[in-house]
């Protein structure tokens, strides 16, 4: 059996009340491997951080593709061509024919405008995306779903570069995560625009966190949010990460605006090769991402429009709804309520209306001690800057909007 070493000698994963070292996560990977059937295709239901990087080496070691299913309830007839399934530290087989393996690392898209897709990667394609540590030994919490691949990217940074990794067990809340950064004393967080806005606000104003790396991603993240955390954490290296399941990592933005530089299109970046297509969404090409793409240009159906030397994200082609005949996108409308200093965060959706076609509801969390009718007048003020199209017919404080388990807004349409 073939000996796994990317895994560095040095990583810790502090899961709750427990510390584990590297050692003891290759002696579970190896006592995995030997119940693991050579190049078949494997399910890990439920993955959270020790199980994954269990069944990693593991799968590695057996050049299994793993298929990491994130709701442990999943039916797994739902996964074809599986020989068998990871549940907590047993394996189970699969009835049926399975399907070879090919060393492969198997994530579902986040399906928060629709149903998830599976996407292969290989595996020395993902850690190839990890950036060279800054020196030292940093600290990483974890805010994304381990099955992710923003978070199996948090973790394999983490786990290649010798860190200390610190994750929460379970589902756990904003509060939560605010309490593990502190305990910890993270220096490296990466998460959702979503997830900023609420854990700015989580973490106390008297909380100190030696943050040296805040990046965001998965979501849009318009100017407010990357100001509000660049002003709470201003020793902090803040950055903007494009990355899709499909794609790995394209690319990251580090100058404090939001969008991209409008130059990266003719000069590219990195090894990625940017275009825009004939309907506005962006296209991207990167031979070291999916196996999936090669040297094909994928259309990534995020809309994108050009304002001087930048290039902005809109929303997703899928998202974009036509009021009146007049095309609208949700994100739009949220980054201009998100001007307003007293709301935190907001959710626009479309409704079906015989009139125009669809009408724009909003969902918006107030600031602590806000009220909602005190402020009606002021949102509508704010509202009359926009085209008719795009001012919500209805607002609707709420305490928490709904996050799908990879940390992004629900968007599916009602």
């Amino acid at each position: 059996m073939p000996a796994v070493s990317w895994l560095h000698p040095s990583f810790q994963l502090h899961l709750g009340d427990d510390t584990l070292h590297a050692a003891k996560l290759l002696a579970e990977a190896a006592t995995l491997a030997e119940s693991l059937p050579p190049r078949q295709r494997v399910g890990l239901a439920g993955a959270d951080v020790r199980s994954l990087l269990r069944a990693l080496l593991a799968c590695e070691q057996r050049q299994c593709d793993l298929f990491v299913i994130r709701d442990a309830t999943a039916d797994p007839v739902a996964v074809h061509g599986l020989s068998s399934r990871i549940v907590g530290d047993s394996v189970e087989t699969q009835s049926g024919l399975a399907t070879q393996g090919a060393g492969l690392v198997w994530l579902q898209t986040s399906g928060s405008t629709g149903t998830p897709k599976w996407v292969p990667h290989r595996l020395d394609a993902l850690k190839g995306l990890i950036a060279p540590g800054e020196g030292g030994r940093a600290r990483w919490g974890l805010t994304y779903h381990p099955a992710s691949f923003a978070g199996l990217q948090v973790i394999l940074s983490a786990a290649l570069g010798g860190h200390i990794l610190a994750a929460a067990p379970g589902a756990p809340g904003i509060l939560d995560l605010a309490a593990l950064a502190i305990q910890h004393q993270i220096t490296h967080l990466s998460a959702t625009p979503t997830f900023w806005r609420s854990f700015l606000i989580a973490l106390p104003a008297h909380a100190t966190l030696p943050l040296q790396a805040a990046t965001l991603g998965g979501e849009i993240a318009d100017q407010a949010v990357l100001d509000a955390v660049q002003r709470r954490f201003p020793g902090a290296r803040c950055r903007h990460i494009y990355a899709t399941t499909e794609a790995g990592a394209v690319f990251s933005v580090g100058d404090g605006k939001a969008g991209f530089p409008a130059a990266w299109l003719a000069s590219g970046v990195g090894d990625a090769r940017l275009s825009i297509t004939e309907a506005g969404t962006l296209a991207i090409s990167s031979p070291r991402t999916s196996v999936s793409i090669g040297n094909q240009f994928l259309d990534t159906g995020d809309c994108v429009v050009a304002a001087g030397d930048r290039i902005l994200f809109r929303g997703r082609g899928d998202t974009m709804v036509n009021i009146g005949g007049v095309k609208v996108w949700a994100e739009e409308v949220e980054a201009h309520l998100l001007a307003l200093p007293f709301i935190r965060d907001a959710l626009v959706s479309a409704r079906p209306n015989p009139v125009t076609g669809h009408i724009l509801t909003a969902a918006i969390v107030l600031e602590e001690g806000e009220d909602g009718a005190n402020r009606a007048e002021a949102i509508k003020a704010h509202l009359q800057s926009l085209p008719r199209a795009m001012r919500p017919a209805s607002i609707r404080p709420c305490a928490a909007l709904p996050l799908g388990p990879t940390g992004k807004k629900l968007r599916n349409q009602s």
